[in-house]
């Protein structure tokens, strides 16, 4: 078995190397100092700095061949600290030549394109270096001490791309990560080089070593092009839209260490003395993509997106003396009030619970009447039947799918008629747009009544210029924080309100009915323990571990809301003449767009259940939002029936929600809007 030892093991080149395994090769990753937990192959510490015992160590793991992929390769930092990059691209390099020679190791040198001055094109292996930067010295120095070393080693000068762990990402995946979120790349066009991929590098690797070569090789494709052109090339080659793909001169770039603008080297050396040729771009790009594997195999119509940030918050309060009733709460809830322009907030463990605290705030009590959309989750609706109140609904708009405010004005006419007015009303901004406050604000003027803004879907949304949540037009206004919401704390809600009575109500009853501020006391209290029960509350409280998770997340409401928006405009342009009508935004909101609700046309020759069969059995997991409450089994014993909800009942035969989350790729909704023009075939999901 030959043990191949890779220097500088955690790099782009290593990693992919061995991801792919070769017959009788074991590979042994040098590491100097440091362990990354992502290696998942056997690893050895290797001494750099001192040669006798890395000689040592190196016979130790019995090495057949090492190849030496250490380097520091950040321009601007080998720019600015010297020291460092003599020491690592230089120094290291003639320790690894020294060792390997005393004990006669085959050594392969991985070293760069950067060597010379740019002003000429095919560089070959005997042409003069004239390096311009720290970097290119260092690196050339570095050639030159590994071959006075070891004149038999192998150096390979190369400038490869492929796709790299994911602790330290290259400049393919780098651009494939924004094309796949529909990022720009900007890239110089002006800047050539003859970019290889790491199989091919490999592959010629592996044969100058079975025909025993030393000295200077360029391995390198036989196209030489733009790193914008390459830019454009993997769009093509991956799927993407181009679009996202831009020019960019180096020139625009200040204070920019001085570069070649001519890389490319030549492969006619290489060529000859394997009698081989270098595979086409294409064909090493159809490799590359053929190792790429896909994020997820299922879509899900919406998701949470946790970063390494949001882990480590949420950590450090796991080792903090507060992981419940802490400060962080405190600070969660301020962020919210702040961002949405509200004078308090108070979080809970799930906007269930803040409707009912709302509702309980509210004075909501047996034999008041409360007004919701039918098109909601039921727990809209379930929060009046808490305090054993009456419900009912008032039919939606054709348009948003909101609450219609002429819908509400009609039936509130009818119910001062008949003397039963609702005591709360509860729209619902569905999908994260508003509904039209100003009009339901002034209704409830007319007619007496609190407003209770069930905004679970719409953080980050807005309502006449103006954040969700301020509560202009309510009383209260209540924010979902579940995992498919905007932002998420796991599972976690929260009200906002202007009215400083309503928030203690609001902090009262969250907190089993339990007060400790003296001014609310009936009494004196007792000493500084005392506290006071003056309602019969819950346990509805947040904990610090779901606020600072809200509070991290809330550094990216604004990208998350952004990165949804730019999907539900894509969907837009791609569906507009398609089989299904796309939802319409009222010109008062932007929404944050929880949901993406399409509406199956009725020309279409597909039914709804054969669409969303459809998409389920293509693996894009689509939901319907939602089916009307007044449906459900608990309420048609209540009495209610589909009769009088004309607009929901049409809703419901026709809506569908696609995904739309902050991650979803071009080539996942690519996918989905396929699936509407060509569905598969139909799976039964009862």
């Amino acid at each position: 078995m030959k043990n191949i030892v890779f220097t500088g093991g955690s790099s782009l080149l290593a990693q992919s190397w061995i991801n792919k395994k070769d017959p009788g090769v074991n590979f042994i990753i040098g590491i100097h100092k440091r362990q990354l937990n992502e290696i998942k192959h056997e690893t050895f510490e290797f001494n750099y700095e001192n040669i006798k015992e890395l000689k040592s160590q190196l016979y130790k793991v019995k090495a057949d061949v090492v190849i030496n992929c250490i380097g520091l390769t950040n321009i601007e930092e080998c720019e600015e600290n010297f020291e460092l990059a003599f020491n690592t691209n230089v120094t290291i390099s003639r320790n690894i030549a020294k060792a390997c020679q005393s004990i006669k190791i085959k050594l392969v040198h991985i070293s760069t394109d950067h060597l010379f001055d740019g002003n000429s094109a095919f560089n070959h292996e005997e042409k003069l270096k004239v390096p311009l930067n720290n970097y290119a010295k260092t690196k050339s120095e570095g050639e030159d001490t590994v071959i006075k070393n070891y004149p038999e080693a192998l150096i390979i000068r190369t400038n490869f791309f492929g796709l790299g762990p994911s602790y330290k990402p290259s400049f393919s995946d780098k651009i494939l990560n924004n094309l796949e979120k529909g990022k720009i790349s900007k890239l110089f066009n002006d800047v050539y080089y003859t970019p290889v991929s790491v199989e091919t590098l490999k592959s010629k690797v592996y044969q100058l070593l079975g025909k025993k070569a030393k000295g200077i090789y360029n391995i390198c494709s036989n196209e030489r092009l733009t790193k914008y052109e390459f830019g454009l090339l993997l769009a093509k080659s991956f799927g993407y839209s181009e679009e996202f793909i831009k020019p960019i001169s180096i020139n625009e770039i200040n204070n920019l260490t001085k570069r070649p603008k001519d890389m490319s080297l030549s492969n006619h050396k290489l060529s000859a003395f394997l009698c081989n040729s270098i595979p086409s771009l294409d064909e090493q790009l159809k490799g590359i993509k053929s190792k790429k594997t896909k994020k997820r195999t299922v879509i899900p119509y919406g998701r949470q997106d946790i970063n390494k940030k949001d882990i480590k918050s949420v950590v450090n309060i796991l080792q903090s003396d507060y992981v419940t009733q802490g400060p962080t709460i405190l600070r969660f809830e301020k962020r919210i009030a702040d961002y949405c322009g509200a004078k308090y907030a108070h979080a809970c463990n799930s906007a269930t619970s803040a409707l009912h605290i709302a509702c309980l705030s509210l004075g909501v009590s047996k034999g008041d009447l409360v007004w919701t959309s039918p098109i909601s989750f039921v727990a809209s609706s379930n929060c009046a039947l808490y305090c054993n109140a009456d419900v009912d609904f008032v039919d939606i708009d054709p348009i948003t799918y909101n609450m219609s405010h002429i819908a509400l004005e009609k039936k509130l006419i009818e119910a001062k008629l008949k003397g039963r007015l609702p005591k709360v009303v509860i729209p619902v901004h569905l999908s994260g747009q508003s509904c039209e406050m100003d009009k339901i604000h002034a209704l409830s003027k007319i007619y007496n009544f609190k407003i209770i803004e069930d905004a679970s879907h719409s953080i980050g949304s807005s309502y006449k210029g103006k954040p969700v949540g301020n509560c202009e037009y309510s009383d209260i206004a209540v924010f979902s924080f579940h995992p498919v919401k905007i932002i998420t704390t796991c599972e976690g809600g929260m009200c906002l309100t202007n009215d400083s009575e309503l928030s203690k109500l609001l902090a009262r009853y969250r907190s089993h009915g339990i007060t400790r501020q003296a001014s609310e006391m009936s009494k004196t209290p007792d000493g500084p323990w005392y506290y006071e029960q003056l309602n019969l509350g819950l346990n509805y409280r947040m904990n610090d571990v779901q606020a600072a998770l809200g509070l991290s997340q809330m550094d990216r409401l604004n990208d998350f809301v952004e990165k949804r928006r730019k999907i539900a405009k894509r969907y837009d342009e791609l569906l507009v003449n398609s089989i299904v009508q796309i939802p319409k935004q009222h010109p008062d909101t932007n929404s944050s767009w929880h949901l993406y609700i399409i509406r199956l046309k009725k020309n279409s020759n597909l039914s709804h259940r054969q669409l969303f069969e459809s998409f389920r059995s293509a693996g894009v997991q689509v939901n319907i939002h939602y089916i009307p409450i007044y449906r459900q089994p608990y309420y048609k014993r209540l009495g209610f029936s589909e009769k009088g909800f004309d607009e929901s009942e049409k809703y419901y035969k026709e809506a569908i929600s696609i995904p739309i989350f902050p991650e979803l790729s071009l080539e996942e909704q690519k996918k989905v809007v396929d699936l509407i023009e060509q569905p598969v075939g139909f799976q039964n999901l009862f």
